[in-house]
């Protein structure tokens, strides 16, 4: 209390100086101008003061918070609206999307809607350019690779607005093979959303036609090697065998010998069932898959492995793809590999009996 009391009674002193000093009595004209100099700069000071002091305060208050508005979906001058009155700022950042009706829309936002940040915070909108595609091209006269290509990189990054109906109608014509013949819809159609793209194409000049050989009382290995160096797709059953007829021969073929068919026909071949063991200790089987049906002829290759990893080719052939069904006799827990232009696309295992 002591130390309070000097101090009052110091500054009350000092004031009295002052005061004393700026009103007091004079006969100098000096002397009253210097006062009212002292009596503005004191006012000046204490101005000052009291602004440093009500800044302080409303720092220690903080600044006013709001709740970010949800933007998505808005328009964006309407959404620049709302952040205007909640006191925020907008940067806006532009990107396609797969869906054309948000073109000139937020379709994002960064903080969320709901956040609570302090007035002055700039929000993020992300407002759409509208798909990268809105209409249907026009895709007759092209490839249809190259255009499978096309579309998968034009939609890599968002939903895709347009897809090839997939089996795609292949027919014959003069046009080179994979050329797109006719497309539906049209082009110029507009996409409101996903869209399935209908497309004819060419596989070529009709097909000659051949006569069918026939392959009938002889041993289906032999079989196997004749159809695949003329590239006749073969398929192989297995019948019970009758009086007379010798296991692992060909018994039957469907078409018959000597029928015109085109290249691409399928024969049907029936063995007389084989020994499930042959003497040389090797194992009969059937390998048997299915393949995509190619618009054209493929390379096709049939392997044998050995358990010490030495590889046989047993054939190749130009394949239309399809069923697969191989007659075969191989060691046991051989690996037996179906390669399509080079590229392993089915492997199967020999099964000890």
């Amino acid at each position: 209390m002591s130390l309070g009391n000097s101090a009052a009674g110091k500054l009350q002193t000092i004031f009295r100086t002052i005061f004393s000093f700026i009103f007091g009595s004079s006969e100098s004209e000096e002397s009253r101008w210097l006062r009212i100099l002292i009596l503005v700069a004191a006012l000046t000071v204490g101005l000052l003061v009291v602004a440093g002091i009500s800044a302080f305060f409303l720092t220690l208050q903080g600044e006013e918070q709001t709740m970010i508005p949800d933007a998505r979906g808005r328009e964006l001058v309407d959404a620049l609206i709302d952040l205007q009155e909640k006191g925020l700022f907008a940067q806006v950042q532009v990107r396609f999307s797969s869906d054309p009706s948000l073109k000139g829309k937020v379709i994002d936002q960064r903080p969320q809607a709901g956040s609570l940040v302090k007035a002055g915070k700039r929000v993020t909108l992300v407002v759409s350019q509208g798909a990268i595609i809105n209409y249907v091209e026009d895709y007759v006269g092209q490839n249809i690779d190259d255009i499978r290509s096309y579309l998968a990189t034009l939609f890599s990054t968002q939903k895709p607005l347009l897809r090839i109906q997939e089996p795609v109608s292949y027919i014959f014509d003069k046009a080179p093979v994979g050329t797109i013949l006719q497309q539906q819809p049209e082009a110029g159609t507009g996409l409101a959303g996903l869209t399935d793209l209908v497309l004819v194409v060419s596989r070529g000049p009709e097909t000659p036609t051949v006569k069918l050989a026939d392959y009938r009382g002889i041993e289906f290995q032999q079989a196997v090697t004749l159809l695949a160096r003329n590239n006749v797709p073969f398929i192989f059953k297995v019948v019970p065998p009758e009086p007379g007829q010798t296991r692992e021969f060909v018994v039957a073929q469907k078409p018959e010998p000597g029928t015109d068919v085109e290249i691409d026909t399928f024969i049907e071949l029936q063995i007389a069932e084989p020994l499930a063991k042959n003497a040389a200790g090797f194992i009969f089987g059937i390998f048997e898959c299915s393949l995509p049906v190619y618009p054209v002829s493929v390379e096709m290759s049939f392997e044998a492995q050995s358990l010490t990893g030495e590889r046989r080719v047993i054939f190749t052939m130009m394949h239309p793809g399809g069923t697969i069904a191989i007659p075969y006799y191989e060691e046991p827990h051989a690996a037996l590999i179906l390669s399509i232009s080079g590229r392993e696309v089915y492997r199967d295992t020999v099964a000890p009996q």
